[in-house]
C-alpha cells in the first residue's frame, strides 16, 4: 500500500512539473506549405517589320516566287530594303520609262510583336503619268503567287488597297505580296516628260484574336493607329472603328480647308502624344478639326497651334468634342460649337485666342458646355441663345477664365464654382446686341439680345473671384446682369442679384 501511494505521489509530481513547463512555452503543430515563385504579368506589344525586295537582274541570283499556275517565276534580290530604317528610301524609283515598260516589287510584312495584328495599306498617288500606268497587287503564299494577274488602272490603286486587310495572327507570321506595275503600250506622246509619284503607308492594328480569361476575343477592341503624315491621319480617321485611338508619331502641319473631318457615328480619340499639331491657314477661313453627324472625338495630350483659322476646332449638331490636357493657341477662336444637342468638354487645358476661346452659336440649342481645371488666358467664353428655346447649359469649375469679358451668357443655365474670372478689357459699359456679345470689361455678364429681351436662366456662382484687368490683391471685378425675366435668377457668392443694369449706362455691380 505504501508503495502504491508513493507511485501516485511521484506521478502527481511529474504532472505538475509538466504543466509548469508547458505554461512557459507555445504549442507546436504539424505544418506544410506550397510556394510558387517567379509569378509575373507582361504586357504584349504591337510591332511590325516591313521589307521591300527589288527584281533581280537575272534568274541566276536572288530567290524565286512561282508564277500563276506554273507560269514564269519572279526573281527577287536576296537582300531587301528595311522600310523602318532611318535611311529607308522610296520603294519605286524608275527613270526614263517608255510605253510597255514594267517592273515589280515584293513587299514583306512580319509580326514583330506579341499581339495579333491586322495590316492595311494606303497608297496616295499623283502626277500626270498616272493615267498611262497600270498595276496589280497579288498575295504570295508558300512561295507561290495566289490568284491571277489583272491589269488595273493606276488611278484606282488607292481604292483597291483600302479594301485589303491582311491578318498576322501570331508572332513571326509573315505576309508577302507583289506589286506589279507598268506603262500601257499605247500611251501616246501626251505623256512624254510626265511623272508619277506615290506615298505608301503600311498600317498595323491589333486584331481581336487572342481570348481573355473569360473566353472573349473582343476584349482588345479600341486599337491605336500610329500616324506620321497628313495622308495617314485621314486614312486612319476613315478606317478607325468605334473606340479606336489615332496617335501622332511626330509633329504635323496641316493646311487643307477642312483638315480632319470626323463625320461618322463613332467614338474616337486623337492622341497628340505630346506632339504639336500646327494649322497654317492665313486666309482665316479653314477648320483644323470638324466633328459632325453624331461623331464623338476626344482630343488629348499635346499642343495645337493655329495661325488664323475660322474657329479651328468645330463641333456641330448631335456631336461631342472633348479636350483633355491640350494647349491651344489660336489667331482666331479655339472651340466653335453650333447646332442642336452639341456637347463640349474642356478638361485640364490651356487656351489662348484672339477671339473667343469657347463660343456657342446662339442660333441653335441646346448645348452642354463644361470647362474644368482649365486656364483660358485670352478670349474668354461666350454662350449665346435666344429666348423661347431650350436653354444652354454651362458648367465652369476650378478654372481661370480671362477675356475682354471673361464669361458672357444669354438664356443659359450656368453653374460657376471655385474659379477666377478676369475681364481684361477696360470696362466701357454695355450695349444692346442681338448678334454677339453685349459687354466688355466684365468678369461675368448675363445678357439678352435686345432692350426688350429680358435675361432668362438660372445662374449660380459660388466660391469665385472677379477681377478687372488682371488678378490683383483683392476681388475688384465687375459683373453685369440685365433685367431678369420672371422665374430667372442670378446668385453670386450667396448674394441674389436684383440690379437692373441698363444697356445705356456704364458698368454696374461688382
Amino acid at each position: 500500500m505504501a508503495s502504491t501511494k508513493k507511485s501516485l505521489l511521484v506521478s502527481a509530481l511529474c504532472l505538475v512539473l509538466t504543466l509548469a513547463l508547458l505554461a512557459g512555452t507555445t504549442f507546436a503543430w504539424f505544418t506544410d506549405s506550397v510556394v510558387s515563385s517567379g509569378n509575373k504579368i507582361e504586357a504584349g506589344s504591337l510591332s511590325i517589320d516591313a521589307t521591300a525586295f527589288d527584281l533581280a537582274e537575272s534568274g541566276e541570283t536572288g530567290f524565286a516566287i512561282e508564277g500563276v499556275n506554273g507560269g514564269e517565276p519572279f526573281y527577287f534580290e536576296e537582300n531587301g530594303q528595311n522600310l523602318k530604317a532611318e535611311d529607308a528610301g522610296p520603294i519605286i524609283n524608275e527613270q526614263n520609262w517608255e510605253p510597255g515598260s514594267s517592273s515589280a516589287k515584293l513587299l514583306q510584312v512580319t509580326n514583330a510583336g506579341t499581339l495579333a495584328a491586322k495590316i492595311t495599306l494606303d497608297f496616295r498617288t499623283e502626277g500626270g503619268l498616272t493615267d498611262a500606268l497600270w498595276f496589280d497587287f497579288v498575295q504570295v503564299q508558300v512561295g507561290q503567287i495566289t490568284g491571277t494577274f489583272t491589269r488595273r488602272p493606276m488611278n484606282t490603286l488607292s481604292t483597291f488597297a483600302a479594301g485589303l486587310e491582311l491578318p498576322l495572327l501570331k508572332t513571326g507570321d509573315t505576309v508577302q505580296f507583289i506589286l506589279v506595275y507598268g506603262m500601257n503600250k499605247d500611251a501616246g506622246n501626251t505623256y512624254g516628260g510626265e511623272s508619277f509619284s506615290a506615298d505608301v503607308t503600311i498600317l498595323a492594328k491589333q486584331a481581336a484574336y487572342e481570348e481573355d480569361g473569360f473566353g472573349n476575343n473582343d476584349y482588345d477592341e479600341g486599337a491605336t493607329y500610329p500616324v506620321s503624315n497628313i495622308a495617314a491621319m485621314k486614312d486612319a480617321i476613315a478606317q478607325a472603328q468605334d473606340g479606336d485611338t489615332i496617335q501622332l508619331a511626330n509633329d504635323l502641319v496641316a493646311t487643307d480647308e477642312i483638315a480632319f473631318a470626323f463625320n461618322s457615328e463613332k467614338q474616337l480619340t486623337l492622341d497628340l502624344n505630346g506632339q504639336t499639331l500646327t494649322y497654317h491657314n492665313p486666309q482665316g477661313s479653314g477648320t483644323l478639326v470638324q466633328v459632325t453627324n453624331g461623331a464623338s472625338l476626344t482630343l488629348r495630350n499635346g499642343t495645337i497651334e493655329m495661325d488664323n483659322p475660322y474657329y479651328g476646332l468645330v463641333v456641330a449638331s448631335n456631336s461631342t468634342l472633348r479636350l483633355e490636357q491640350v494647349t491651344v493657341n489660336s489667331g482666331d477662336g479655339c472651340v466653335f460649337s453650333q447646332g442642336r444637342n452639341t456637347t463640349v468638354e474642356v478638361i485640364g487645358c490651356t487656351l489662348s485666342s484672339a477671339y473667343y476661346a469657347v463660343y456657342h452659336n446662339g442660333s441653335y440649342a441646346p448645348a452642354d458646355i463644361t470647362i474644368r481645371d482649365t486656364e483660358i488666358r485670352s478670349g474668354g467664353v461666350y454662350v449665346s441663345n435666344s429666348a423661347g428655346r431650350e436653354r444652354q447649359k454651362l458648367t465652369v469649375e476650378d478654372s481661370v477664365i480671362c477675356g475682354p469679358t471673361a464669361i458672357e451668357i444669354k438664356h443659359t443655365d450656368a453653374t460657376i464654382i471655385n474659379s477666377k474670372l478676369i475681364g481684361t478689357a477696360t470696362p466701357t459699359g454695355s450695349g444692346s446686341n442681338n448678334n454677339g456679345g453685349c459687354t466688355e470689361g466684365y468678369a461675368l455678364a448675363v445678357t439678352g439680345n435686345g432692350v426688350e429681351d429680358l435675361a432668362t436662366g438660372t445662374v449660380v456662382v459660388s466660391g469665385c473671384e472677379f477681377y478687372s484687368g488682371a488678378i490683383g490683391s483683392g476681388s475688384n471685378g465687375y459683373y453685369f446682369v440685365y433685367k431678369l425675366a420672371e422665374g430667372a435668377s442670378v446668385t453670386i457668392n450667396g448674394q441674389t442679384v436684383n440690379d437692373f443694369n441698363s444697356y445705356e449706362k456704364d458698368y454696374i455691380g461688382g
